[in-house]
Order: structure tokens, then sequence, then C-alpha cells
């Protein structure tokens, strides 16, 4: 029997706001109830609270400024400048960041409840420029706020907690690594730092046997400078003393710009982006199987999910298709998956 705590169906919290949104809780509620019916292994509130993913910490954490160039990881990572906001040197959180997130989800559905959240590497680097130090400080402050929450939200019965971090791929990657360096930045110290916050937010965390922790590398769609393929010394960097339960990649039809999957030590379940979410067109469901069946064999069936490679709407304005293009996309994951795992989805 699989273990349904480890999802083999995925997907990452965003999701196209309906037309007639209505209120915010029903809304959630309703939202949740489509996706138990799509099939997903767990379920979250679509994250319709927020304007942008990186709104549940801009908003109830204090000191978050406007961003002010030049920042050449974000811009490497592909983030918008409209999602970009620099950390303050003391963030101070201002209360709980997605209890009401979650909330009206854990009270209305009877499957496990995700959320997603900015990891506190990620919030601490963007804007930063190339001060290693402040990004060291600020990701050190972040992850003690994301850590109290992860703990709060596996008291409220929260069963998946994933953490976004977008900016690895140009630390991990080729092509990534070489636009960063001409651009001044010492790889691998940043590398360094977003490890140790993100790290930090979740390591020795003790909750309950079933509770989750992810760390997610993919944003929206397939990732810049993956297409020369990772750093196989960067990679090791990341995937040593791991303390998360699951790794979110993008898994594209390109091989060599593929995440190198066999560095990767069994135990650590893998979750494939395999439906891109900027392209309204279903791929072929034998074209993913044939990506997917030699991770399958090579990995137990524990280790591995089926996933978009990305959330569908990462700020409230700019929604990647429709809600009716966005559920096709879901039913491809769900359909890929039943190959696999059949009614133990």
């Amino acid at each position: 029997m699989a273990d349904d705590y480890k999802y083999h169906i995925d997907h990452h919290g965003s999701l196209v706001r309906p037309a007639s949104l209505g209120s915010v809780p029903d809304a959630q509620a309703a939202v949740a109830h489509t996706l138990r019916r799509l099939a997903l292994s767990a379920v979250s509130d679509g994250q319709f609270r927020r304007e942008r993913f990186e709104s549940v910490v801009h908003d109830n954490v204090e000191g978050f400024g406007p961003f002010a160039g030049p920042d050449p990881l974000s811009d490497a990572a592909g983030i918008p400048v409209a999602r970009r906001r620099a950390a303050p040197d003391a963030p101070r959180a201002m209360g709980r960041l997605a209890h009401d997130e979650v909330a009206p989800v854990l009270a209305t559905v009877d499957r496990p409840v995700f959320v997603q959240l900015p990891s506190p590497g990620y919030l601490a680097a963007v804007g930063s420029g190339t001060d290693i130090d402040a990004v060291r400080a600020r990701g050190a402050a972040l992850a003690a706020i994301l850590r109290s929450e992860i703990e709060a939200l596996s008291a409220d019965g929260v069963a998946y907690v994933a953490l976004e971090n977008p900016l690895y791929p140009p630390l991990l990657t080729v092509a990534g690594r070489e636009q960063l360096t001409a651009a001044g930045l010492n790889v691998d110290a940043v590398l360094g730092v977003l490890l140790e916050a993100d790290r930090a937010a979740v390591a020795g965390l003790t909750d309950h046997e079933t509770f989750r922790v992810g760390l997610d590398l993919t944003d929206s769609g397939p990732l810049p400078t993956t297409e020369r393929g990772y750093d196989p010394e960067a990679v090791d960097i990341l995937l040593d003393a791991n303390p998360f339960h699951r790794l979110c990649i993008d898994f594209p039809a390109s091989p060599q710009a593929r995440f190198p999957l066999g560095r990767v030590k069994p135990g650590l379940v893998l979750s494939l982006g395999v439906v891109d979410v900027s392209d309204p067109v279903l791929e072929p469901v034998e074209e993913i199987l044939d990506r997917i069946d030699p991770v399958y064999e090579e990995r137990t069936e524990e280790d591995i999910a089926v996933a978009t490679n990305g959330g569908f709407a990462q700020s409230a304005d700019s929604p990647l298709m429709s809600e009716a293009q966005q559920n096709a996309k879901l039913r491809l994951v769900e359909t890929v998956a039943r190959y696999y795992w059949g009614n133990e989805i």
C-alpha cells in the first residue's frame, strides 16, 4: 500500500481565481473540494488571500520595503520585479502568517491539507544584491519566523508544508553559475547562506509522524538557466545534510535540462514537475510516461510523485491560463499518476 503521506499527486498551491470569487473563505473551501474531486492527494486553499505568492510573509512581517536593484540573482531566476521586496534587517512577525488560509479548508475537507510558503533564504536574498552578510543575518531572522509558523501549522493539523525557493536553479546550473559569477556574485557563498536559512527553518522539527516538509525549486513553468545542465558539485551541496522529506523539481522533456536524479539518495521523495503550467496545451500522456518510466524503475514507488512544474497564478493579476485549462492540467497529473498507483493515489 502506498504511503498516503508522500502525496503521489502534487501541485504547487497557487490556483487561478474563479471568475466569481464571492467570499474568500467560501472560495477556499470550494476549491479544496474541487481538488478532492480531481483526486489530488493533498489539497490547498488556492492562495486566494494572497495578492502575490510572497504576500503571506510580506503582509504579515514588518519591514519589507520596495525593491531597489540591481538584483542579479532574482534576474537569473526570472523573478518578476513586481514580486520583489527588500527584506528588513530585523523582521518581526505581526501574528500568524497562514492560519487564515488553512482554517476554512481544515474545517471543511477530509483530506490532508498543505501550505506553500516562501523560504527564508529566498525572502532574504531577493533585493539584497551581493551583500552576503546581510543575506545571512536576514535569513537567520526570517528562518526563526518561518519555523514558528511551520510548527503552528503542524499543530493546526496541516499535513505538509513546502518552502519555495526558485533562486536555487541559477545557483545550481552551469549557465546560471557563469551568469552570476560574471555579475560579481560569489556563487558558492550565496548558495551556502540560502541553504543555511532554509535548513534552519525545518531542521530538527519535532512534529507528528505524518507531517512532511518539502523544498520546492520550481516557480511557474520551465526554469531559466537549466538547458546546459546542473553542476554536480553544487547539487551535492544542496543535497548534503538535507532535512526535507520532499524535493519539488522541474522535470522537462529535454533530458539535458533535468535535475540529476542519480545524485539523490533513496528516501527523499522527488516531486517531478512533468506537467507545464506555462502552456495551456496538454502534454501527451505517453510522452510524460516515457519521461517518468525510467525514474519509476530506478527508484521505489514511494520515492516519486507526479506534479505540475509550478503554481498556476503566482500573482492575482497574472494567471497563466484559464480555470478550465488549469483543471485540465490537474486532471492530466491525476491520469498519469493512475498509471503507476491505480486506486492507491
